[in-house]
Formats: structure tokens, sequence, C-alpha cells
């Protein structure tokens, strides 16, 4: 029994510490270090039961300021899991009810998408509503670059009204931004102050997340301070987009937004998913319940569930943008949130969607498995 006790003791010690390891963090470094052939800068955080450490490598603008471990990075799509806690928590007060018809709370705004009148919240937040996104439209990427920026929630709507629907409510997955942009619309109409101010009140200030900006739907004409410079390599060369990627965010209501550290990001999904503190026990049960895609459950509310390459589970969120890529995910099995971020766009450039992907995956098999 003794020689049994002391096992367990050994085995449990060493799947709760293996990832904060010297040796592994050492093989992260390296890593990051050898992918700066590919990225300007590169932020990486990990946050255990045990505490956290952050990992970084590269500058933050090229030439002029090093990464630091403080440096403030767009999280993008990784916004929308906040936007979700949000209709989350307004459902536990009463306010949203998730399988209402969109159009009770944007009745005129519905008269004009497909599906608009028969969508339910719930389907925004699965991403199953078969809207169209904004991104589907060359005049929505013209008009982007061609400025001015921010645009309005009027201008970013049009991209997608009278649009074809791409399938029937319910019946298939379609990751679909516009979804996230009405769900923040709907916050705006059943709260006094939007739903900036409640993401920010009731989320980001909650749980202390001190080093997080929730800046779309601002007047904000700077990023906050600390945000790195952001980049989009073109022939080989990065090539500043740092206005362009700024503007781009302040316009995107609910669908990106964030601006934050990566402590603060690994700690938001650590909370969120293993200390199970942000929302309701029911509420969370709920975010989990993912729709199946190609026969694999995929998207729950506001989250995304994948499989590494190594078989370990992973829920969390991704994001990209003109010049900024985010990778965030909490892994049950290891107790443990992973984060990386660069400033290089991976939202136009394909090669720079995979190379951030297969260095996440490069990590986390280095720290977790």
């Amino acid at each position: 029994m003794k020689k049994f006790l002391l096992l367990a003791v050994i085995i449990f010690m060493t799947s709760c510490s293996h990832d904060d390891s010297p040796d592994r963090k050492a093989q992260a470094q390296q890593k990051l270090n050898a992918a700066l052939s590919n990225f300007p800068g590169l932020s990486l955080s990990v946050k255990t039961a045990s505490g956290n450490y952050t990992l970084v490598a590269g500058d933050a603008v090229i030439n002029e300021k090093p990464m630091a471990a403080s440096a403030l990075h767009y999280m993008q799509s990784i916004s929308k899991t906040f936007t979700a806690v949000a209709v989350l928590k307004l459902k536990e007060e009463g306010k949203i009810n998730l399988d209402a018809k969109v159009n009770t709370y944007l009745p005129s705004i519905c008269n004009h998408l497909p599906n608009g009148n028969i969508i339910t919240v719930r389907q925004l937040l699965t991403m199953t509503s078969g809207l169209p996104d904004y991104l589907d439209s060359d005049q929505f990427l013209n008009d982007v670059v061609a400025g001015p920026l921010p645009m309005t929630s009027e201008q970013v709507l049009s991209y997608v009204y009278n649009q074809p629907a791409k399938f029937a409510p319910g019946t298939s997955f379609g990751y679909c931004n516009i979804n996230y942009h009405l769900l923040a619309l709907i916050i705006d109409r059943v709260t006094p102050n939007g739903h900036r101010k409640y993401i920010t009140d009731k989320i980001i200030n909650a749980i202390g997340l001190s080093n997080t900006y929730y800046i779309a739907g601002s007047a904000s004409t700077t990023a906050p301070v600390g945000t790195t410079a952001n980049y989009l390599q073109i022939d080989g060369t990065f090539t500043d987009m740092s206005g362009l990627q700024l503007g781009t965010v302040l316009t995107l209501i609910g669908d990106d937004g964030i601006v934050a550290s990566v402590q603060d990001i690994a700690g938001f999904y650590y909370k969120l998913l293993h200390d199970k503190t942000v929302v309701s026990p029911a509420s969370l049960e709920e975010m989990k319940v993912a729709v199946n895609h190609q026969g694999t459950p995929t998207y729950g509310l506001g989250l995304h569930f994948y499989k590494t390459n190594g078989g370990l589970q992973a829920i969390g969120h991704e994001g990209s943008g003109v010049g900024a890529g985010a990778y965030a995910f909490y892994f049950p099995s290891k107790n443990t949130s992973v984060v990386l971020c660069t400033n290089a766009g991976t939202l136009i450039d394909a090669i720079k969607e995979e190379q951030l992907r297969a260095l996440y995956e490069e990590i986390i098999g280095i720290l977790l498995q």
C-alpha cells in the first residue's frame, strides 16, 4: 500500500508540474526564438494551478522596442468568448432568452437579414444562423482599405443586408462574424449603457483583468498604451499596418475588440473553464454544448473545441487580424491555459496563419505532452 501511495504521489506531482519545468520552458523559448524568422514578435503565457509564466521573443516595434511580458496584443475573435459570456450573464439576469427569435430584440435590423425573422439568439452564439458574413463582401474589403475607419455599425450591417442565406437556421455550422456583431447590438438593446460598458464592468473589471481593454465601438483614436505595433508581411518585408489594425478593431463590435496582455487572457480562460467563477455552473455547461461540424464537436457558445495533433482536447478561441494573430485555449486534462500571440497579420496571409498554428502545436507538444 505504501508503495502504491508513493507512486500515486509521484504521478500526481509529475502531471501537475511538468509544464513548469525549466527544461520545457527553455525548449519553448527556443521555439519562439527560432520562429522569429517568420514573425516580428511573439508572446506566450501559460497558466496552471501552481502559477503562471510568460515567455517573449522579438520586437513589439520592429528595431525600436523589444517585446515585453507586459505587451498588449489584439486578441481578435477571442473577443467572441467575452461577448458570449456577457450574453450568458444577461440570460442569468433574465434579460436575454437564448431561444427567443433575434427579432424580439432587433426587429428593424432583422427585416433586412436573410433568415432574420426566424433565427434565434442561440443560433447566433453557435454559428448556426446561416447568415452571410461581411468578410464575404468584396465591397467591405475595399472599403476597409479605402477608409475612413472606424465604420459605423449600420455600414457593417449593410454588407450583409439582403444577401442570400448560407443555409436554413440550425441545419449546419458556418463560422460567421456578423453573428457576434448582432449579439453586441442585442446587449446594447437590453442594457442601459451598452455592450462595451457591460463587458468592461461585468467581466473585465469583475474578474480582475487589469490589462484587458474592450475598445470596439469606442471613440478612441489611439490604441491602449503598451499595445504592440502591427505588421503584415508583403513580399518578404513586414509592413506597418498599425493604423488599419486599430481601425478595424474599433469597427468590429462583438466579434472583435479586445486588447490585452497574454497573462490576462490565459487567466480569463482559466477562471472561466477551470475555476468556473465567471458565469454560473449551469451557464458554463450551456456554453460547452458544442455543435458538430463534419461529425466533430466544434463550437459551443463562444467557445471553439478542437483536438491537438497529440490528441489533447482544447477549449477556447483563436483570433486573426490584418496585423495580429492569437491562440488561446484551456486544456482540461492538463488544467492549463496556453496563450500565444503575434503582431503579424494572419487574417489575409494563409501561410502566416499556418505558421502560427504550427508553432502553437509545437509548443503544446513541448509543454503539455
